[in-house]
């Protein structure tokens, strides 16, 4: 029974309040803003340049990286520039990493109250006082953020990925890759909520927690990057994003399979680690009134 009116107060303080369309327009915006930017800007230089779609991508990288030591401006050309902007597959890559950057930050300050603003302000102490389990209080916490934000982020990305194949004519999205790429990022977006859910909870400082977890997972990604660890690892589903790794037809993604299902079900398997912390830290917090305490003498 407590379970359940949880979950109603759960939904309620999400649906009712400004928190839940808030979500969706954090994510479901960049799906639409970016691709219709990067049209514009595809416009604005003249058009698509004609090169074999399979190898526009990957020669705008070799040549901006050859030219960068030249000291020309940027390393790219207008004709490299608009190589790069009728790439549908690079810009869905780009769109879909917004989404785990400026995204998530929103979504992180949206969720300040669920994820440790209401300990801080003392709005929990009747409830627990009055009988109301931790694990019934987190549950709910635990379920509607992060299914809410992997539903929104799931149907974005296909929103996303039919936009940059219908506005961009290079390196067309397949059905496959396009349903990789949103599972990936989805469950990435899951893993960094519920992180977030967590540590808020535990300090009960979620206004702290925003830039330490949006500028943390940044600092954490380069620095196993730099040590060489690019696979079996949550920010892995990252980087497969962000290099384009899924959608390039370059690239055979088939070899990383084993490493991409490790790092879902790492991601996965700490969500549900974190559900365990938080439950731990509050239950260790919690102050026993009632225990009869035996006279010293």
């Amino acid at each position: 029974m407590q379970l359940k009116y949880s979950f109603k107060k759960e939904w309620a303080h999400f649906s009712r309040t400004f928190r839940m369309w808030g979500v969706i327009i954090a994510i479901l915006g960049f799906a639409l803003a970016n691709p219709m930017m990067f049209k514009f800007v595809a416009t604005f230089l003249g058009g698509s340049a004609s090169e074999d779609p399979t190898t526009s991508a990957i020669s705008v990288i070799n040549q901006a990286a050859s030219d960068s030591s030249d000291g020309s401006p940027g390393g790219i050309d207008i004709e490299e520039a608009k190589i790069m902007y009728s790439d549908a597959g690079l810009m869905f890559s780009v769109t879909l990493s917004s989404f785990a950057s400026y995204g998530l930050l929103v979504i992180m300050l949206l969720l300040m109250s669920a994820a440790g603003g209401e300990q801080k302000k003392r709005a929990m102490i009747v409830p627990m006082c009055s009988g109301l389990e931790y694990k019934n209080y987190l549950i709910p916490k635990f379920v509607i953020y992060p299914l809410f934000t992997f539903a929104v982020s799931f149907l974005s990305s296909f929103i996303a990925g039919g936009l940059c194949n219908s506005m961009f004519p290079n390196n067309k999205v397949s059905a496959g890759g396009m349903f990789l790429s949103a599972l990936d990022i989805s469950v990435y977006m899951v893993f960094i909520v519920c992180v977030f859910l967590s540590l808020g909870l535990c300090t009960s400082r979620a206004g702290a927690m925003v830039p330490c977890i949006f500028l943390g997972q940044m600092l954490v990604e380069s620095l196993l990057n730099g040590l060489g660890l690019v696979r079996y690892h949550p920010f892995a589903l990252l980087s497969y994003i962000s290099g384009g790794f899924i959608t390039s037809p370059l690239y055979p993604f088939e070899e990383e399979t084993a490493s991409f299902i490790t790092a879902m079900a790492l991601s996965l398997a700490i969500c549900v680690l974190m559900y365990f912390l938080a439950l731990g830290v509050l239950k260790a917090k919690k102050i026993n009134n009632q225990e009869d305490i035996a006279p010293e003498f």
